[in-house]
């Protein structure tokens, strides 16, 4: 199976139209115009009714201790973990994902969801619990909510784009669910056909590397 994107060039960095947060020359960050790229593919598996895209961070530091703080940095050898960005199914095979379908801003306290254009369903990024007892940010974050890297982090953040060809029609499972939760199903249940997968780059700090 192939996959590939208008939006940006495998391995590349993100253009900011497709982030959550984009540098400010004096507040350090700032809300960016959050769109979902393009998608489109093709050599699909025989069989496949259904089509599920995740995108999460691996490059995510592990807690909050140094992050986004004055006069501190997120090191580079900091542990990482992932970070999950943006899962959706019951996608139509036949039909390819337009930039900004899916996501054309930042929605604080988040997106409604799971239920999605054309039909499709949303599971509940990590944006969920990130701000969790934030007065302005908190609440459920359902859909696509692009990179955020700190940026004080000296690493810059590597994001991976997975499009799963589904042997069901509608993906099994029902009300609200996280994006983890996606990946999960399709490990343990024997869902996949197939899959295809980019990477991208992006960083907010100006000396990330």
């Amino acid at each position: 199976m192939k996959l590939w994107t208008d939006s940006f060039g495998e391995g590349t960095n993100l253009l900011e139209e497709y982030t959550f947060l984009k540098p400010h020359p004096t507040a350090f960050a700032e809300l960016s115009r959050n769109r979902n790229p393009h998608f489109a593919w093709g050599e699909i598996p025989s069989g496949c009714k259904s089509m599920a895209m995740v995108m999460y961070d691996e490059d995510a530091p592990t807690s909050k201790d140094f992050v986004n703080k004055k006069d501190k940095m997120v090191p580079y050898d900091y542990p990482r973990t992932e970070f999950y960005h943006w899962a959706i199914v019951d996608l139509d095979p036949k039909v390819f994902i337009q930039a900004a379908e899916f996501g054309k801003e930042v929605t604080l306290k988040g997106k409604m969801g799971p239920a999605s254009a054309r039909g499709t369903r949303c599971g509940i990024n990590d944006f969920t619990s990130w701000y969790a007892g934030n007065p302005i940010m908190e609440g459920k974050y359902f859909g696509y909510d692009g990179p955020a890297p700190p940026w004080n982090d000296e690493k810059a953040h590597k994001y991976i784009w997975t499009l799963y060809a589904l042997k069901e029609k509608k993906f099994p499972l029902e009300g609200d669910f996280t994006c983890k939760q996606v990946v999960d199903a399709i490990k343990n249940g024997g869902l996949s056909l197939d899959k295809a997968v980019m990477k991208s780059t992006y960083s907010i700090f100006g000396r990330a590397r």
